[in-house]
């Protein structure tokens, strides 16, 4: 085990990547944000990250990007920790952004893994330690991999003992559960881990010990799952997770689909004015839209039998059950 004075920074729970709204004209819709935003913090949220992925990060111009995050942590910022996401192939590039962020005062810096530097070990340490000169107090490495295993733990053992901003990574690699286990292993628990894509495992990541989890625009099942499994409650936390399944597993038949089907549900909910995503984007087609209705109205029923977060938990899952099973 690796022995560093580093302790684990505390960003613990649900932390939402948030999805770009879009108006009639395909221009960022500031109002939509705020609500968005207003009803994620109501849901328990402990922080949020924009933008990433989810948030059609590649399809916003950097203006845009600047005033995303500095409208979204002068919403927010000092209620929940605003993450700012500063990912690109330059360098250069994420410091410009990191330093903007900062000076919006995000609580921290998102940054992936440039996709050119997969597998060169020096490469990536040396992107982010140039990155962590810009001087933030927190920086959140992306390890996304859609396909495989992502960074080596070599280099992100070395990151974390010679960059003090890094302190916390998001995992989003195949698999991510043994990845957890050996970054939290090999760290004495002093890197804050957070589950990403692979939120359909959410109770094996509990089980492991990640320590956030990063959902996009619903939150409240999953904040009251998370709240269940930290209080000893797994067997309740498992059967309200088993009626959220459908969901994951249909929306995350891919990005597009999963960007898309989260639209109509904000849009359903009366949060966002329009469903619209900007192009290049994986048609949606009829089938989609029935199976994501159905789906949307299922969630949306769940979220209102929950009611508020401050729910007494015996009324936590739902459905007349109940358990008082207690994990050591």
């Amino acid at each position: 085990m690796r022995v560093s004075d580093k302790t684990c920074y505390p960003l613990h729970g649900i932390v939402p990547i948030i999805n770009t709204p879009f108006d009639d004209r395909l221009e960022i819709d500031f109002a939509s944000l705020d609500r968005l935003l207003e009803r994620g913090i109501a849901d328990g949220i402990a922080g949020c990250i924009v933008p990433a992925v989810a948030s059609e990060v590649a399809k916003l111009t950097l203006p845009e990007r600047h005033k995303l995050v500095e409208t979204v942590a002068t919403i927010a910022g000092r209620r929940i920790q605003v993450i700012a996401g500063v990912s690109s192939e330059r360098v250069e590039e994420s410091r410009e952004l990191a330093l903007y962020a900062m000076k919006a005062r995000c609580a921290g810096i998102l940054c992936r893994v440039p996709l050119s530097l997969h597998g060169d070990d020096d490469a990536i340490f040396d992107f982010f330690r140039h990155l962590s000169g810009a001087g933030m107090e927190m920086l959140m490495i992306q390890d996304l991999d859609w396909n495989g295993y992502g960074m080596n733990l070599e280099v992100i053992l070395r990151m974390f003992d010679a960059i003090p901003a890094f302190r916390c990574l998001k995992v989003e690699t195949v698999p991510a559960g043994v990845k957890y286990t050996q970054v939290l292993r090999a760290t004495g628990g002093a890197m804050n881990v957070s589950a990403g894509w692979a939120l359909p495992q959410m109770i094996e990541a509990l089980d492991r010990g990640v320590h956030g989890f990063n959902t996009t625009a619903i939150n409240r099942p999953f904040a009251r799952i998370y709240q269940l499994h930290r209080a000893g409650r797994r067997i309740e936390a498992q059967k309200l997770f088993d009626r959220v399944v459908p969901y994951l597993s249909w929306a995350h038949q891919h990005i597009d689909i999963s960007i898309q089907f989260l639209k109509r549900y904000c849009h359903r909910r009366g949060l966002f004015s329009t469903i619209n995503v900007r192009s290049p984007i994986m048609p949606y087609d009829q089938y989609h839209e029935r199976c994501g209705s159905e789906l949307i109205e299922k969630i949306i029923a769940i979220e209102d039998e929950l009611g508020s977060t401050n729910a007494a938990p015996d009324a936590l899952i739902g459905a007349g059950t109940h358990s008082t099973e207690r994990t050591s």
